[in-house]
């Protein structure tokens, strides 16, 4: 469902715990079991009352259509349950990473790089790289985080803000990485992914201005049940 994606919403989040709200008062009196597709139905049926009755603002029927048009697509499969339980964890992630922070982005950015470096991370920011020169990249180590001159130019002003979407990418598994960069003030959206010749994995992270975020939001560690 591509058009259902991670947003900070107010509106959404109201929605989204309404139903997950919904679900677990009729599952505390029986009426719902906690089988996947019992839980699909229930929420299906939900959707469909709150559109009716429009309990909730224009702001998001287009995510309430998005969730329905799955049902129908995918039906009992839909996994809705799943989806609502996702979102609910993204948002608590906003609001985890909404209190102010004395030092600057581009100060706590390679605060977080230091962190990393002091683990065993190699981090390269940027490579000295030409995509259109040279051969294409391959990791020199086997824990690295790295960016490109393209991501990185202008990407922090003079003050240390972040002024625009930064990629970084990540060989190895990434979730030391998703956790330093959330403890530093940043969430981290999930980009392409993929693997050379060789067998690396490279996993590719968006970190938006102030974490106006949207896309699919990498889940730190601590809010993973």
């Amino acid at each position: 469902m591509n058009d259902i994606t991670f947003s900070s919403s107010s509106d959404l989040y109201n929605m989204i715990l309404g139903g997950l709200i919904s679900l677990t008062s009729a599952q505390d009196v029986g009426k719902v079991n906690y089988h996947p597709v019992s839980e699909t139905i229930f929420l299906a049926k939900w959707l469909k009352r709150i559109k009716k009755q429009k309990r909730y603002p224009k702001t998001v029927a287009k995510e309430i259509d998005g969730f329905l048009e799955l049902y129908t697509s995918e039906g009992r499969s839909a996994g809705l349950a799943a989806l609502f339980h996702k979102m609910y964890t993204e948002f608590q992630l906003v609001n985890d990473t909404k209190k102010q922070y004395p030092q600057s982005a581009k100060t706590r950015f390679e605060l977080a790089m230091n962190t990393l470096q002091e683990n065993g991370w190699h981090t390269s920011l940027p490579i000295n790289h030409d995509p259109i020169t040279d051969k294409p990249y391959r990791p020199q180590h086997k824990r690295e985080v790295f960016t490109t001159k393209w991501y990185w130019k202008n990407a922090f002003d003079e003050q240390g803000h972040l002024t625009k979407s930064l990629s970084i990418f990540v060989v190895s598994q990434p979730q030391q990485v998703i956790d330093d960069l959330h403890l530093h003030g940043f969430i981290l959206v999930k980009g392409a992914s993929s693997k050379d010749e060789e067998g690396n994995s490279y996993v590719q992270f968006i970190l938006f201005p102030d974490n106006n975020c949207t896309g699919e939001a990498a889940i730190p560690t601590k809010f993973l049940s």
